[in-house]
């Protein structure tokens, strides 16, 4: 019973860190559309 436990903590804490990972990947991406993109489009070189 206790290797089950343990294995349970171990998918649990890798659950966590993807749930962390996605976070920052959306935010990154929120700010890629919020704060670059204007950017990019009133600075036109081309």
């Amino acid at each position: 019973m206790k290797i089950l436990d343990y294995k349970n903590a171990i998918s649990h804490r890798q659950d966590e860190r993807l749930i962390i990972v996605e976070t920052a990947i959306h935010r990154v991406s929120c700010l890629n559309r919020t704060v670059l993109r204007p950017y990019k489009s009133t600075n036109n070189l081309g």
